[in-house]
């Protein structure tokens, strides 16, 4: 590599998955954050860290997005439905904004 060439140090990916009324945990993917896309028709019940009592959840309404920070993987992230199955996309990022140099 060559002086002054620019690295992107912020990995991003991009994910679906089918999420049911059984908890569906996220890919296990390094970041610091993930935005949540809920396009399932009905409300998405959102948990992290294991945390998986009703109390927990972190609720997105059909057609909403979410971005949830103060993380250190995807996979801590896991999501349910009250019925069916539905689908959620998703974004892992290491960095809200590119760092600079």
């Amino acid at each position: 590599m060559a002086d002054g060439d620019i690295i992107n140090l912020n990995t991003c990916r991009s994910y679906k998955v089918t999420v049911t009324t059984a908890l569906v945990q996220f890919t296990d993917m390094t970041c610091s954050e993930v935005l949540v896309y809920n396009k399932s028709g009905q409300d998405l019940e959102l948990y992290d860290q294991n945390y998986s009592a009703a109390a927990n959840a972190f609720l997105i309404a059909d057609g909403e997005s979410v971005t949830l920070r103060g993380l250190t993987n995807a996979d801590q992230l896991s999501g349910k439905l009250a019925s069916g199955s539905g689908t959620v996309y998703y974004r892992t990022q290491r960095f809200s904004n590119n760092p600079s140099r």
